[in-house]
């Protein structure tokens, strides 16, 4: 058998080698005419027109992030500012920027100038201008001018970042770019390296092929092809990798045919956007386009001469010599792209030699990979509501989202630093439990609704299950802010009507409902006797907050938590007054924006805009806001879970250093199996769960589990914020009243708080127990 193989072998290796003579020896004409004519029979033109004039590539949608303003008053020399550039693959220079994706800082005067990178937003263009911008003393920004013109610009905006592509299959990545979008440059590197005689042949040369072939006689085996580009492309599209004389041929008639039918230009078009040029994970990437963005984070034409000829280096084997992994290999192969590029005189002494001692600098290996993929998956899931599938993975769409990029980079990190330093903390809850401990962490704009960072789980490689979206668990304490809120609103919507002083009694409650009694104990099991509104939402006592509710009334408080975005599906019975009943962790986002807005309800939003292949905009979507609550009312529970960070139980966050205006609430369920935190500034709201996915006890409250997660995504994500108030609307009177007393505060009371009533409800009389001479 091995023998009869061996000559099957040789006789095959002779056939192909007789082919490959026959071409050198007989006329091209009749050459050609012999292809033509085994051609006919194949109906390989047809296949051919086909491609060349239909739909040629499958383009899958793009996801990417939002875009990021710098104005005036912005603090950008910071190191959050240059990780934000880096992630948009600006290269940090050491003299003025002198090409697109550059910039330097600059002391004395103190400036940024920066190039940006171009590009087209759905409502906007940036041709990618060269800019300079005047800092202050504290790295904020005072003037943005245009280098080119010196003209003043009120704003500028950072690019949005590609997050990932929309596929549930292995894709092919390409940037389908014009014939004259490519540098030509870029293009004679091609030519210079793969096909020099491209515009002298008829797509077989001749010259090519009789070197291939001696390598081959002497070798005994097919080592060189001598393909010309316009074979590479017949290869790529219609046939495989196989080396058989069968699929030589049919590689040599299309290229003959394509060469008739179609322009130069048109094959080199389709050639630059398609060929292979490397691998990340289920993605290929394809096309020059691509391949710039791949490994250097620059559009085509950002490109140096060396990184050009880098990708055309790359062409012959792209896992072999690619820069990412082999960057020896790499610069060893674009030296020789570029000797050719001299030889052939298409760059000159001096642009050579700057080539040849640039450093293999590359953008990271992951550029244009999944990131934020829990916020991807959610975007993708939405998409699939609107599109159908086949439109998401082939026309090309580009999403362009709500998502923070840099805000999204630092809910990642600390929601995985916090797990695994918890899990150390409770490992004989986790040993107990057998699961590892899971987290989630939303954050929205509450004015807009926009999706900022979303995180569904530690670890997406381990659990892709979004625990922001797809979980309900029980939210505990973090419900009580809807029960002060109907008690104290001017909307009257219960039985009975509250103050933030008015006094209520801690101790063992008895409610009875439907013949049943329900009897909350508080988180430390005590009973603290009178205490204030404030005090019991401050402490989060379990037995006050349910004697509020049951004199307001379990339906109206049922029915004012779906208004301000709770599930409709929520029961009506008196457990839900305390965070009873499971929900996600979206909703109590919903619910906690309406109070942060000051009683507008935000639909939150993750697409901003769906824009075609073609650039035509396909879907826009704008804030969506109503007014649910008064604002006066929303103000009320505001000011009172301000209490709660400065005096209650997330007053932790001030201890670990947070300092901005804020307001927010813990929670924790039955037995410490979920740990909620919600809280938020004016301008950025963020809810944390923390627990298992098997519910069981972790040992830890709220305050102790999703509070840490929450300081410290805060404190990273709004460090060069200014410190902005909470806006009183009118309808609001603040008083310094005595704790004790609940009357207007003396000088000489001990205990004082400031407390917001609505207009007509603020104590008129003074305290009654403090005060020298006025007592």
């Amino acid at each position: 058998m091995r023998k009869k193989s061996g000559r099957r072998s040789r006789a095959f290796s002779l056939a192909r080698l007789t082919v490959s003579v026959a071409l050198l020896v007989v006329p091209p004409t009749l050459a050609f005419a012999a292809l033509r004519t085994w051609l006919a029979y194949e109906d390989i033109e047809g296949t051919l027109l086909a491609k060349f004039e239909g739909e040629r590539w499958e383009v899958p949608a793009k996801i990417f992030s939002d875009s990021f303003a710098i104005y005036p008053g912005l603090r950008v020399d910071t190191d959050a500012f240059r990780e934000r550039l880096e992630r948009l693959d600006y290269q940090r220079v050491a003299d003025s920027p002198s090409r697109r994706g550059s910039y330097r800082f600059t002391k004395k005067p103190h400036t940024l100038e920066l190039w940006l990178h171009a590009f087209q937003y759905p409502s906007s263009e940036e041709p990618g201008r060269k800019l300079r911008m005047d800092l202050d003393d504290l790295g904020r920004v005072i003037k943005i001018v245009e280098v080119a013109g010196g003209d003043e610009v009120e704003d500028v905006s950072l690019e949005p970042a590609l997050l990932s592509g929309v596929a549930t299959r292995p894709v092919e990545e390409r940037r389908v770019l014009r014939l004259d979008e490519f540098p030509r440059v870029l293009v004679r590197s091609v030519l210079a390296i793969e096909d020099r005689r491209f515009f002298d042949h008829n797509g077989i040369d001749v010259r090519s092929l009789a070197r291939a072939v001696a390598v081959n006689v002497v070798s005994g085996e097919v080592r060189q092809g001598g393909s010309t580009l316009t074979q590479q492309l017949m290869k790529n599209f219609f046939l495989t990798d196989e080396r058989s004389f069968n699929r030589k041929m049919r590689e040599a008639a299309m290229a003959v045919v394509a060469e008739q039918r179609f322009s130069k230009g048109e094959i080199l078009e389709n050639y630059l956007n398609d060929i292979w040029l490397g691998q990340s994970g289920a993605r290929a990437i394809h096309g020059m386009g691509e391949a710039a963005r791949f490994y250097f984070g620059r559009d085509v034409a950002d490109l140096s001469v060396a990184q050009m000829a880098t990708l055309a280096g790359i062409i012959r084997a792209p896992s072999f010599y690619s820069p990412h992994r082999h960057p020896e290999r790499a610069q060893s192969r674009r030296d020789l792209v570029l000797a050719e590029l001299f030889e052939t005189g298409d760059i000159d002494q001096a642009q050579y030699e700057t080539a040849l001692h640039e450093p293999m600098q590359t953008a990271s290996p992951d550029i244009g990979g999944m990131r934020a993929p829990y916020f991807v998956d959610y975007v993708a899931r939405e998409l699939g509501k609107r599109y159908p599938r086949r439109v998401l993975e082939s026309e090309g769409y580009r999403v362009f989202t709500t998502l923070d990029p840099e805000m999204q980079a630092i809910a990642d990190s600390v929601v995985a630093d916090n797990v695994r330093e918890m899990e150390n903390d409770i490992a004989d809850a986790v040993a107990k439990a057998g699961q590892p401990l899971q987290a989630a962490l939303i954050a929205l704009e509450p004015r807009t609704g926009k999706v900022r960072a979303m995180v569904g789980g530690r670890d997406y490689g381990m659990s892709q299950f979004n625990r922001a979206i797809d979980m309900r668990r029980q939210p505990g304490s973090t419900f009580k802010p809807i029960v002060m809120l109907a008690a104290l609103g001017s909307e009257h919507v219960g039985a009975r009507h509250f103050k933030p002083s008015t006094t209520v009694i801690d101790e063992r409650i008895q409610w009875e409902w439907k013949g049943q009694v329900w009897s909350p104990r508080n988180y430390e099991g005590e009973f603290y006797g009178p205490v204030t509104v404030r005090e019991a939402l401050e402490h989060s006592l379990n037995s006050a907050t349910a004697s509020i509710a049951r004199d307001v009334g379990v339906q109206p408080i049922r029915d004012l938590a779906v208004r301000l975005g709770m599930t409709s599906d929520l029961g009506v019975y008196p457990s839900i007054v305390l965070g009873g009943q499971a929900v996600p962790l979206l909703d109590m986002a919903k619910v906690f924006s309406v109070l942060a807005a000051g009683g507008m309800r935000a639909t939150p939003l993750s697409v901003r805009r769906v824009v075609s292949g073609d650039g035509q905009l396909v879907e826009g979507n704008d804030v969506e806001i109503r007014r649910v609550v008064p604002a006066t009312d929303a103000y009320l529970v505001t000011h009172l879970m301000e209490g709660v960070m400065e005096r209650g139980t997330g007053a932790t966050a001030r201890r670990k250093g947070f300092k901005h205006p804020a307001a927010g609430k813990t929670g924790t369920s039955n037995d410490y199996k979920d740990a909620w935190f919600v809280g938020f500034t004016p301008d950025l709201l963020v809810a944390v769960w923390v627990g298992f996915d098997e519910a069981a006890s972790m040992d830890r409250a709220g305050s102790e589990a999703a509070l840490p997660i929450w300081t410290d995504f805060m404190r990273q994500a709004l460090a060069d914020h200014p410190h902005t108030s909470f806006d009183i609307p009118s309808g609001i009177r603040l008083v310094d009243i005595d704790k004790k007393t609940g009357g207007i505060a003396r000088p000489d009371c001990p205990k004082q708080v400031r407390e917001a009533y609505l207009e007509g409800e603020q104590p008129d009389e003074y305290c009654s127990e403090h005060g020298g001479f006025w007592h």
